[in-house]
């Protein structure tokens, strides 16, 4: 029993990938399940049914366990990422979602997806990397050559009609199609690198970009440096569901002021520095930040004094990146002035 697993973001680059993936296993094996999961309870009885049926694995939300024995047993995955922008863009097209949610759901694949990045024995393809520089028959060969699968010419001719070759004759002449060209063949839905679709708002756009672009990664000489969630990602306490206005009025009785934003992060360590800017003094007021996924991650009590900035910071540990965080900023008991505003978290790697 072999098992081939194709992990990746939601976007062109894990729909064509994915396609590669099935077309190989369709020449190796024949037969094949396919198990799509996030989960390793489903990968365990797949192994454990004693079927000895091969399969292939999809993942795009891929819970830690899961990783961390991928990364853990070695054993051969492709890893599909592009451009985070193109994958809200492709959500919005193939959604009818036009809201925050988009960023939030590329924010948890990404998260999920962080600790493959660096696993020796991981095929990473980056859509951005490879565009029109790379024919599909050397891409497929490539991920044939990673799984050892080992297909004769005849088989992966066979496997090439199947991710956007034209005709089998195209395979031994110089019209062999570059993955974009490949991808608009085959995929629904297909978007063109940093094609802005009307799905998408401008302002959602720019917002996308301040709160993923940080947790891009594939390349082993970049780590992901800090994490932004600027204050647009939040939401008000007194109005459940809107957005957090600039400037925040503290007048009135305890309560919760800010909320949200529920996006994601990878598994680790981190240190969450909270900035705001305290406008009109509150005179000794107390507010608990606390730090939510499943569980509470962290909390600390805090009295500003005076006006200007002020920054603290939590340590947390994150176990889970599919459970998004919230931060919630209470205000401990009522006020009759105070105003606080340019709210915002900043994401470290904790030492």
């Amino acid at each position: 029993m072999t098992i081939l697993f194709a992990f990746g973001m939601p976007g062109v680059m894990s729909s064509w990938g994915v396609a590669a993936v099935h077309a190989l296993a369709r020449e190796a094996f024949g037969e094949y399940t396919i198990i799509t999961t996030d989960t390793i309870e489903d990968l365990k009885q797949h192994v454990q049914s004693r079927s000895g049926t091969h399969a292939v694995l999809v993942s795009q939300f891929p819970e830690a366990r899961l990783s961390e024995l991928i990364v853990r047993i070695n054993v051969p995955f492709l890893l599909c990422l592009e451009d985070p922008i193109d994958a809200v863009s492709y959500l919005a097209r193939a959604t009818d979602q036009r809201d925050f949610g988009l960023v939030r759901a590329v924010s948890a694949s990404l998260a999920c997806l962080e600790p493959l990045a660096s696993a020796s024995a991981g095929l990473v393809l980056r859509r951005n990397d490879i565009g029109q520089r790379s024919s599909i028959d050397l891409l497929l060969k490539k991920i044939d050559e990673h799984f050892s699968t080992e297909l004769t010419f005849e088989q992966i001719s066979s496997a090439l009609r199947h991710v956007g070759m034209g005709s089998p004759e195209a395979a031994s002449g110089t019209g062999v199609p570059k993955l974009e060209e490949a991808a608009a063949a085959v995929i629904v839905g297909y978007l063109t690198p940093k094609e802005e679709v009307p799905e998408l708002s401008e302002s959602l756009r720019e917002l996308a970009g301040k709160v993923l672009r940080p947790l891009q990664f594939g390349h082993s000489e970049a780590a992901i440096p800090s994490i932004f969630w600027p204050r647009e990602t939040f939401l008000a306490g007194d109005r459940l569901g809107e957005g957090l206005d600039s400037s925040l009025d503290l007048t009135g009785g305890a309560r919760c002021l800010i909320y949200g934003p529920y996006l994601h992060l990878p598994p680790g360590r981190w240190d969450a520095k909270f900035f705001f800017e305290v406008e009109e003094d509150c005179h000794g007021q107390i507010f608990t930040l606390e730090i939510h996924a499943k569980e509470l991650l962290g909390k600390l009590r805090v009295c500003p004094q005076g006006t200007g900035p002020f920054e603290t910071a939590v340590p947390v540990e994150v176990l889970d990146p599919r459970t998004p965080i919230e931060i919630r900023l209470m205000m401990d008991s009522g006020a009759i002035e105070g105003r606080l505003s340019a709210w915002s978290i900043e994401w470290l790697r904790a030492a």
